[in-house]
């Protein structure tokens, strides 16, 4: 037995990673890993009573990618394990969806891996992920400011296809599986772009593990076995968090979810952090990886923890994070529209912002507040009335003080969040003179409302359950 065979199989027992009489589906490039994971698998495929099967994804960006899956077709053939295999046109698919070639192969290499494993009941996929494509994955992850679980680096094992993805080699390091391949004869086929530089993964391979491994020879189990450590305080935290998460959830779908600041901001730094990134996790497509990074977590914790009652930040993706007081909402878009209705008063005004306008007779009103209601005095009114949005240097004259105060600083005094200020209604003359801020402010303009048959009454009736509210309840 080699020396790269038992570091393997103590790390398969170390890690639980195999069970004798397990179905494997081993994914199989042709390369030296995949090769040299195959050939170990093929060894103890008896004395552990395995089922093995291999699966190859031709990606077509290269002439003689077909030549090499007829190649592992025929070693499988050879060394009597069933193979599946798959052409699949990546460039076509980057064009048509103008994504990103090495992630698009990727989705589609493992769409087909699940695929297999379903048809064919194989509750195991190996894959020949190895040491140092351990380090480069955490630096590159690091360098680009990653959370603490993609920086950790790949699992041992993880959930995938209703089974588990498992990487018994990464214990080893790329020389002990070239050095394998060459004691066993194996002829693995080798990828040109593996050298290209334009790949940022190249560039850590071809110049930064080199000094690592000078430095110590033994840096690839270091790298493995922080990991290991990082992601079991990864998982210690998360299970805190999750815990935590549910009291401080406000409402929950895929388009929105809130949270409640006051509760987030009591909890230990770390689980806010632990938090906030549960949050962003359900805003992540599948299949591909998060666009967002711990930079974009403190961002948010620091818009949370900040001085001003209220705020917006736009990430990745379209998704907004708006704070509004004491509550943080994750969003794709509120309603932003400007509108400008010409208003007959004798007709009802459904408003963008689910509220309404309509007028009555001048009497008095036990249901509605002071600031729900306004007398018009027809003749001494510009008309037609108009209602519209917000703009730039609003400013109305105030009832009983008689100067002028800035809209915006109403809103702002009466806690509206910034996006209900962008839809609530503002009552104007034909001169765009404010008359009325429905709800929240009346001009000097207001007639009295003994001024009988002159005088009609604007009412609003606003929609008092907020959107998030709303969602709130439907969760019960």
């Amino acid at each position: 037995m080699s020396s790269l065979e038992k570091k393997v199989i103590d790390f398969i027992r170390r890690h639980d990673l195999i069970k004798r009489g397990s179905r494997l589906l081993i994914g199989v490039s042709g390369g030296p890993d995949s090769l040299a994971l195959l050939y170990f698998f093929v060894r103890r495929r008896n004395d552990w009573r395995l089922t093995l099967s291999a699966a190859h994804v031709d990606h077509m960006f290269r002439k003689e990618s077909l030549e090499e899956m007829k190649y592992v077709e025929e070693i499988c053939r050879q060394w009597g394990v069933p193979f599946f295999g798959k052409r699949i046109d990546v460039p076509a698919e980057v064009e048509k969806r103008k994504g990103n070639p090495q992630d698009l192969a990727r989705q589609m290499r493992y769409a087909f891996f699940r695929e297999v494993m379903e048809k064919n009941g194989i509750e195991t996929l190996a894959l020949a992920h190895h040491g140092d494509d351990q380090m480069e994955t955490m630096l590159m992850r690091m360098t680009r400011g990653s959370g603490v679980e993609a920086a950790a680096g790949m699992r041992a094992q993880r959930d995938f296809a209703g089974g588990r993805i498992i990487r018994p080699f990464l214990c080893v390091t790329k020389e002990e599986i070239e050095a394998y391949c060459r004691k066993n004869g194996l002829q693995p086929v080798y990828d040109p772009s593996n050298e290209k530089e334009i790949y940022t993964r190249n560039r850590f391979r071809k110049h930064v593990l080199p000094f690592l491994k000078a430095e110590n020879r033994h840096v690839h189990d270091h790298f493995q076995r922080l990991s290991e450590f990082l992601h079991e305080d990864f998982d210690y935290l998360e299970t805190l968090a999750k815990k935590e998460m549910k009291k401080i959830i406000t409402n929950n779908n895929k388009e929105r979810i809130g949270i409640k600041i006051p509760d987030l901001l009591r909890l230990p730094r770390p689980l806010q952090r632990r938090g906030i990134s549960i949050v962003l996790g359900h805003f992540r497509k599948d299949g591909q990886p998060s666009p967002f990074s711990i930079r974009h977590i403190e961002a948010i914790l620091d818009l949370i923890g900040g001085p001003r009652p209220s705020g917006e930040l736009n990430l990745p993706g379209g998704l907004t994070v708006t704070r509004v007081y004491d509550r943080c909402i994750f969003h794709y878009g509120f309603p932003q529209e400007t509108y400008c209705f010409e208003w007959n008063p004798t007709e009802k005004l459904a408003l963008p912002n689910g509220g309404e306008l309509y007028s009555g007779r001048p009497v008095k009103s036990a249901v509605l507040s002071e600031k729900e209601y306004f007398f018009l005095d027809w003749n001494n009114t510009a008309l037609p009335l108009y209602v519209r949005t917000r703009r730039e240097g609003d400013r109305i004259r105030q009832k009983g003080s008689g100067g002028t105060k800035k809209v915006k600083e109403i809103f702002i005094e009466a806690k509206i969040p910034i996006h209900e200020r962008n839809v609530w209604p503002i009552v104007t003359d034909a001169a765009g003179e404010i008359l009325w801020i429905p709800g929240l402010k009346k001009s000097s303009r207001e007639a009295s409302g003994e001024d009988g048959e002159n005088a009609t009454v604007l009412i609003y009736r606003r929609n008092t359950t907020t959107r998030e509210e709303k969602m709130d309840e439907s969760r019960h």
